[in-house]
């Protein structure tokens, strides 16, 4: 997302320090969502055995979390305004906001799906009004963007699938099975495919 969105920045025309302020309110944003994702998890995460994470590992203390996670969203507001100016710094902001409300709510229920579309999608405020902020972006890549979302949701929660099941989780993926889940993959895909070609070709 880090790497997406700073790219985006910069094919869009923004260099310099700007387009550092765009990664610096990425890269915090996303670093607390991440932690706050650990922090959520780490008892689910205990019990299945992923000792590739450090709370799971006994690597750092869950209390201790808190710290960073404060920090990393303190930073990410003024450099949000910084990077987009107040309607795309709000964007981001809640952009933030949406993902966090899937670590915290609705992760395990069928509506998981539904943090990816509004963060993707408003991600595509932030980036177009970091660079230009007169104009708005195309519904176009806004489609794109809530697609290539909602594929990336999907695509993290097939890996545990089984796992979910058995410990009776919810999720959009849990709740559609991996068949259909693939299937609406494909869907989105043709989708994305039909607004990329709109955009470059007609």
């Amino acid at each position: 997302m880090v790497v997406l969105t700073t790219c985006g920045s910069f094919v869009c025309g923004q260099h310099g320090i700007a387009l550092l302020y765009v990664f610096i309110a990425t890269a915090s944003g996303q670093a607390s969502i991440g932690w706050v994702n650990d922090y959520v998890d780490q008892r689910f995460d205990k019990l299945n055995n992923r000792t590739h994470k450090p709370l799971v590992s006994d690597l750092l203390d869950r209390n201790f979390l808190k710290i960073p996670i404060a920090i990393a969203l303190f930073i990410s507001i003024p450099f949000s305004f910084l990077a987009a100016g107040w309607f795309g710094g709000l964007a981001n902001i809640l952009a933030i906001a949406s993902a966090q409300l899937y670590n915290l709510y609705l992760s395990r229920t069928v509506w998981s799906w539904l943090p990816y579309a509004v963060s993707f999608g408003l991600l595509t405020v932030f980036v177009t009004q970091s660079t230009e902020p007169r104009f708005l972006p195309n519904w176009e890549f806004v489609v794109i963007a809530i697609c290539i979302g909602l594929i990336s949701h999907i695509f993290n929660a097939l890996p545990d699938l089984q796992i979910d099941k058995e410990s009776q989780l919810g999720g959009l993926v849990v709740s559609l099975g991996k068949t259909k889940s693939l299937l609406l993959v494909l869907a989105l895909s043709v989708i994305s495919i039909c607004a990329i070609f709109r955009v470059f070709v007609i």
